[in-house]
């Protein structure tokens, strides 16, 4: 009997860009820092708690904030804010590279009014969306973003990209109220323009001062009539350039002013550029990629390997999983993930595709061999000499540290170097570039 219908099933589960909302299906991560967040947060001096979780893009820190918002949904009023779904779904993604402070928190005070209307029926007084429009108005034309000839708050607010939402009813209501929003009607219905401003506006202008007392209006409304809010932000983290990483966490902490618990993904770029110890108020929480290589010898496998055959087996097993990719081949894409999360779950969605049209019983090595090469091919793409001396001279230093070069920046945040565990931090190229590009130019000892 054909497997096609479970290979099928197997593609659908392994989507990379959709949340994993059954706890079910997510591994425990023992080196994740969810857990200890969740204790931070659990304790009476909480209520000033401001949290940056840092991690390569695609290690899984969005699974990791749907644990945090999970475990404290019968605590705190939880809004979690999905920037990077909401400006994918705009067709804006670009815009989140360019994104300022104040829209950041406009786009904060939206999440939360909606948020709170639709969770907990109450209506907040009428002027304060009204407040929030003038506001964003006028740092509209102080900035040089191009303003909309109609504003309707009302209808923006709607249309909100809220990834968790509140999640009042725990792990079942983990979508919440904006995931299933059709990207084509909230293009349709979002006319304003994120991430397009031509000028910059310090904190200490005025008009930001008022826009983020306005969002701490709201936040007070919340909190006098309800609970203290948890406010989870996703999707800073894709920010790439480390000049708008500085101004957003470092030259700015309009952030770290919300009067509220605060948890958010930033950028990985910013956690080992010096500034990072400049960062107002703020206290770091990195997940780090899982230990799928070996330290002291990055050709054999590390102890971070079982974690993806637990991932994989829990989102298969009433497929009969361990029947459809034998181990040897879990392993072998657990080590060629690099270590993440998003890697080895793309790999496992492209196994599906290519099982489904072979119409095989169960995966073969020239299946999971054809999809490491897709990736590798994919990760060597646009790599030039320069890229190769730096990730040659992290695989020649016996301890594996950064290089003194600007270049490693571009490379962290492109996940063609990757930072993994220790008593410090070590780092070593994507395995699937030491396939073939640096395994005949870069020494692997």
């Amino acid at each position: 009997m054909s497997r096609r219908e479970i290979w099928q099933q197997i593609y659908q589960r392994f989507d990379v860009y959709e949340y994993v909302t059954s706890a079910r299906w997510r591994a425990d991560r023992p080196l994740s820092p969810a857990r200890k967040i969740v204790e931070i947060l659990s304790t009476p001096f909480a209520s000033d708690t401001r949290i940056l979780v840092t991690g390569t893009i695609g290690t899984g820190k969005t699974t990791e904030l749907l644990r945090v918002a999970e475990a404290r949904a019968n605590h705190e009023f939880v809004v979690f804010l999905d920037l990077a779904r909401h400006f994918d779904r705009l067709g804006r993604i670009e815009g989140l590279q360019h994104v300022s402070q104040w829209e950041v928190c406009f786009l904060v005070g939206l999440a939360l009014h909606r948020t709170a209307e639709d969770k907990l029926g109450f209506p907040f007084p009428r002027d304060m969306l009204k407040d929030l429009e003038q506001t964003w108005t006028g740092l509209a034309r102080a900035s040089g973003t191009p303003q909309p000839v109609q504003l309707d708050l009302g209808k923006l607010a709607k249309a909100i990209v809220t990834a968790g939402a509140a999640i009042v009813g725990g792990p079942a209501a983990a979508m919440g109220v904006g995931a299933g929003t059709a990207a084509e009607a909230l293009r349709a219905t979002w006319n304003l323009p994120m991430g397009a401003a031509s000028v910059r506006i310090p904190d200490d202008d005025e008009q930001v001062k008022t826009m983020l007392n306005n969002v701490n209006r709201v936040i007070a409304e919340i909190q006098s009539r309800h609970r203290p809010v948890l406010l989870v932000i996703d999707g800073l983290d894709r920010i790439r350039d480390i000049e708008r990483a500085r101004e957003l966490f470092v030259e700015s902490d309009v952030l770290g002013r919300l009067a509220c618990r605060v948890v958010l993904s930033g950028p990985f770029a910013l956690r080992h550029h010096p500034t990072a110890s400049a960062v107002p108020r703020f206290q770091f929480q990195p997940l780090v990629n899982e230990p799928v290589i070996d330290q002291h010898d990055p050709t054999r496998p590390g102890p971070g390997v079982p974690f993806f055959t637990e991932l994989f087996l829990r989102r298969t097993e009433d497929l009969d999983g361990a029947a459809l990719i034998a181990q040897p081949l879990l392993d072998r894409l657990a080590f060629y993930s690099g270590g993440r999360s998003r890697d080895f779950v793309k790999m496992i969605r492209m196994i599906g595709q290519e099982a489904w049209q072979a119409d095989v019983d169960a995966a073969t090595e020239e299946i999971v061999d054809s999809v490491i090469d897709q990736e590798r091919r994919l990760l060597e793409t646009g790599l030039h000499r320069g890229h190769i001396d730096v990730l040659e001279a992290v695989m020649r230093d016996p301890d594996h540290r950064l290089p003194k070069d600007d270049l490693v920046w571009e490379l962290l945040t492109l996940s063609r170097l990757l930072p993994y565990p220790d008593h410090s931090e070590w780092f070593y190229p994507h395995p699937l570039l030491t396939r073939h590009l640096l395994s005949r130019t870069g020494s692997t000892s």
